[in-house]
């Protein structure tokens, strides 16, 4: 999966790259713990931001719909 996020910092840029190689949950948790106030709410906004790409990306607005109306039984 690739995901593009423009006009990210450098540090920005090295923390998401950090971020995926924490492939379980407890280790992600175990990474934040470590991080003062200001990082955490970097790593918080990146996480969201890669949240947002990956929804946009997989559902626009046709798809979605189309995806809820199957996941409620009506063909399309």
């Amino acid at each position: 999966m690739e995901i593009k996020i423009p006009d990210l910092t450098r540090e920005q840029a090295q923390m998401l790259d950090h971020m995926w190689t924490l492939d379980t949950k407890d280790k992600f948790f175990s990474f934040f713990e470590t991080l003062d106030e200001d990082k955490m709410h970097m790593v918080l906004t990146l996480q969201e931001l890669v949240i947002q790409e990956v929804v946009e990306r997989d559902y626009d607005e046709g798809d979605m719909s189309k995806k809820m109306l199957a996941k409620i039984g009506v063909k399309v």
